[in-house]
């Protein structure tokens, strides 16, 4: 089966426009959005916009190549280390993005708030490593 180039294009683009807007954020610094409840409902939304697309590429991509069916969104991006699509080291990252996603969605009174300031300031880098290697292999 044929991997859908337009759905991944697409899916990228959301990734780089949630990306985007977090870059806008965390140049405003982590004083500005730390007491602020709209702008961190905001990040908090648009990560789970970013992680959430990269989860429909990686699905996809399971699906069209027959990899097998993901247990979780943490076990898709292990599925892509393990077929060399990804590296393992992305691979590690992105697992405990979607890990992070989980938490977002599902137990969001137990988010640390210093555990969004890090992500915004220093693994927003990750998602273009992805876009990257997704890219690169299907694009």
């Amino acid at each position: 089966m044929e991997i859908d180039k337009e759905r991944i294009v697409f899916l990228i683009g959301e990734i780089e426009k949630s990306v985007s807007i977090l870059k806008d954020f965390a140049q405003e610094g982590k004083e500005k959005f730390v007491t602020d409840m709209k702008a961190l409902g905001s990040i908090k939304y648009y990560l789970i916009l970013a992680i959430e697309a990269c989860v429909d590429i990686c699905n996809h991509i399971t699906a069209k190549k027959r990899i097998g069916v993901p247990e979780s969104y943490s076990d898709c991006f292990k599925m892509l280390a393990d077929n060399d699509i990804v590296t393992r080291e992305l691979s590690n990252k992105l697992v405990n993005m979607a890990k992070f996603r989980n938490l977002l969605v599902h137990l969001y009174w137990k988010v640390d708030n210093e555990k969004v300031c890090e992500i915004l300031q220093s693994e927003l880098d990750d998602f273009g490593e992805f876009i990257r290697q997704i890219a690169r292999r299907y694009l």
